[in-house]
């Protein structure tokens, strides 16, 4: 395959093996996540009474708790939506006495999201936030892949029926980070809005500065800097101080130990190494602190692969694995950056194909939303090892470019943005 420059296209042809597009032959990748997804989605939604779905929880279950903290924000009630108690008990009233445990777990910034739900249905509000956000996510793909066909393979990925269901936020994380690498190389600063308005969910962020960093991308760190200052003054200015001391004080103790004492199905939707190792039975201090050298690692080889140039698809693909290696935190909603991830290393694949040990590290990766849970339920919390296998894809690749077979091959794999 020849090597690319990091501010190589990334359109995606409709046609296998017509330089670099996207391997049809078939993908059978793709086909196991469509079949997937229909397996775990039809029966859910063929479940649903009314507003609740068989384990009585609201149908998009995660987005009541954006519904409701519009709710708390149009009776001017803010503080109380970092309350887990009174948060709590603000849900029950609006959805029934026996309403299923959840509670608020970010920070004032994204209460910016939940206000214009004041006052809307719950069904309607749920409806009008995945169409937007999935609006959102279907425009940065357009932009990164340039192609129909990779957007419509994006839609029907595992990853995006999980953020479906759970009416959460991951088409919008999604959307921000692939348009900010999408746009990097032409417009740096707005690249940069896109990352700092990524800083309400700053574990999806965290190799993003690293990357910039290593491509000396300075005017980029400095938007993104700003927009995330500006944010956060923002919510301070609309919602008060006393949203971010009761944050502090009280939303983050909770989360931290809901992570370290919880059971149940959160941690089967976990793909994390520190999730895995609660799952085995480690202790949680452990477990943070493997899931710690883990992370130290991941900056590492981010850093020397940023630094050292390449394909740009491939070093997107793997600035979109390393944070859900990296973070403690992390879910199947989170993992459309997987999808997108295996798209990007799709697409160099079409001029050489997939080795036997790519097809099956991409496959699993791809299914894995859906299948960390039935893997994680079972007592076989494997899903570290295939993220590290995913992430091995682009860096062997890039190691092939990096080492040199030829001076114009050698000259063209240390050229970067």
């Amino acid at each position: 395959m020849g090597t690319l420059n990091a501010s190589a296209g990334t359109d995606l042809p409709t046609q296998a093996g017509a330089d670099g597009g996207l391997d049809l032959r078939p993908p059978v990748w793709a086909i196991l996540g469509i079949v997937l997804s229909l397996a775990l989605a039809v029966p859910y939604y063929a479940s649903v009474d009314g507003l609740l779905d068989f384990a009585k929880h609201a149908v998009g279950r995660d987005f009541v708790n954006l519904w409701t903290a519009g709710a708390l924000i149009g009776q001017g009630r803010p503080v109380d939506i970092f309350d887990p108690q009174t948060f709590g008990a603000a849900q029950r009233a609006l959805m029934g006495a026996d309403f299923p445990l959840h509670f608020w777990s970010y920070p004032p910034t994204t209460l910016f999201f939940a206000a214009p739900f004041a006052g809307i249905p719950y069904l309607a509000a749920y409806a009008i936030w995945t169409a937007l956000t999935l609006a959102a996510l279907v425009a940065a793909a357009r932009a990164l892949f340039k192609n129909w066909c990779a957007v419509l393979v994006l839609v029907v990925a595992p990853s995006t029926v999980v953020n479906l269901m759970l009416g959460q936020n991951g088409y919008l994380t999604c959307a921000l980070m692939i348009g900010g690498f999408a746009i990097l190389h032409r417009r740096p600063v707005l690249a940069g809005v896109l990352f700092g308005l990524l800083t309400f969910k700053p574990h999806l962020g965290i190799m993003i500065p690293i990357a910039l960093i290593a491509l000396g991308k300075w005017r980029t760190i400095l938007a993104a800097a700003a927009t995330g200052v500006a944010f956060a003054a923002g919510s301070v200015a609309v919602f008060g101080w006393e949203t971010w001391i009761a944050f502090l004080d009280l939303t983050m103790p909770y989360q931290l130990a809901f992570m370290a004492d919880g059971t149940g199905p959160f941690t089967w939707m976990m793909p994390t190494l520190y999730m895995s190792g609660r799952l085995l039975g480690l202790p949680s201090d452990v477990a943070y602190a493997l899931q710690l050298i883990l992370g130290a690692a991941v900056a590492v080889i981010v850093f020397v692969a940023f630094r050292r140039g390449g394909d740009w698809r491939l070093l997107s693909a793997l600035a979109f694995t390393a944070p859900i290696v990296a973070s403690p935190q992390a879910f199947n909603y989170d993992m459309g950056l997987i999808s997108v991830a295996v798209l990007l290393l799709a697409i160099p694949a079409g001029t050489d194909g997939f080795g036997r040990l790519e097809r099956l590290a991409v496959a699993f990766a791809w299914c894995l939303p859906i299948l960390v849970m039935v893997l994680n339920a079972a007592g076989l919390p494997v899903a570290p090892l295939a993220l590290a296998a995913l992430m091995a894809v682009p860096i062997l690749r890039l190691r092939r470019q990096w080492t040199p077979s030829s001076p114009a091959v050698d000259a063209l794999a240390q050229r970067r943005p």
